[in-house]
């Protein structure tokens, strides 16, 4: 076989795997779960685990966001509220202590945070548009990607480490996402 020869079968090989690549970094697993009447997305590769119970202490002075915290295998993690991160009403209780119906933790790096979720309805696959938040509403914040619809559901997918990032900020803590100046 002559180098032109070689170059034509390594480019035909190559082809197919190319255009599979493409179209798996268009599809992506997502969990789907259901806090009140909203659904949403998350990919499942920022999810750390699922809790089924835990009990929520809060932290006084706590932004809106920050449902407090709760023991995960040891370590501490802060629960979050979506609700609140969109701008709605939270569904737990800001008085004393709480046990949501079930913690989502999403990771980004060494930072991770617990969304409260009523339900998990298991996973879906979810090839994306071609461009970046066409689909997302007007208004929406910068964590909610995009938006589709599902069984006649309406689903945000979240974008997990701009979640946290948005999260961190806001209760002034920087996050992975944001760099440092020296």
């Amino acid at each position: 076989m002559n180098e032109k020869d070689v170059a034509c079968s390594e480019r035909m090989a190559a082809t197919p795997a190319q255009n599979g690549s493409a179209r798996e970094a268009a599809s992506t697993t997502l969990m789907l779960l259901r806090l009140g009447t909203r659904w949403f997305g998350v990919d499942v590769r920022a999810i750390e685990e699922v809790a089924l119970k835990g009990e929520v202490t809060r932290v006084p002075k706590a932004p809106s966001h920050i449902l407090g915290v709760t023991s995960l295998r040891g370590r501490l993690v802060t629960v979050v509220g979506l609700q609140q991160l969109i701008g709605g009403h939270g569904m737990l209780s800001r008085e004393g202590s709480a046990t949501p119906p079930r913690l989502v933790v999403v990771r980004d790096g060494e930072y991770e945070m617990a969304v409260v979720a009523e339900g998990i309805h298991g996973m879906t696959e979810y090839v994306s548009t071609a461009e970046p938040g066409p689909d997302r509403p007007p208004g929406s914040p910068a964590f909610v990607r995009e938006e589709f619809d599902w069984q006649g559901n309406r689903v945000s997918l979240l974008d997990a480490p701009i979640l946290i990032a948005t999260a961190a900020r806001l209760a002034g803590i920087l996050s992975p996402s944001e760099g440092v100046e020296p």
